[in-house]
């Protein structure tokens, strides 16, 4: 898959989410098969999504560094997933949550797993 294939479906994702009411996020062509992706999703329930990947998309796809911050409109943490290796002691290491401030063990997240995954942050 090329990194504008990729940047494509990440779109169709967004745009299928119906709690997301306005998206601003960048798209930066590295190569053909690499990609950096960032922005600010805001959506209902007054939560702002920021998100950053760093992917390659080709021989498959690997988000080499991600990070989705969910938020409250006045900057409250919710919840943070990403994949920085500084909680080797959680057992999904690198993914992990931070919540309630608390690390956590998380699956690799990507941005249709957040997107399903902040429903339950929706007030």
């Amino acid at each position: 898959m090329k990194a504008r294939e990729y940047y494509a479906a990440v779109q169709t994702a967004i745009l299928a989410a119906p709690h997301v009411i306005r998206s601003d996020i960048t798209f930066d062509e590295v190569t053909d098969s690499e990609c950096y992706i960032r922005g600010i999703l805001t959506m209902t329930g007054k939560i702002e999504l920021h998100l950053a990947e760093y992917t390659i998309t080709d021989p498959e796809i690997k988000r080499v560094k991600y990070r989705y911050h969910l938020q409250t409109l006045n900057g409250r943490l919710l919840a943070r997933w990403d994949n920085a290796p500084h909680h080797p002691e959680v057992i999904s290491h690198p993914d992990h949550l931070h919540k309630n401030d608390e690390v956590k063990q998380s699956k690799t997240m990507d941005i249709e797993s957040v997107l399903v995954a902040a429903i339950d942050f929706i007030e």
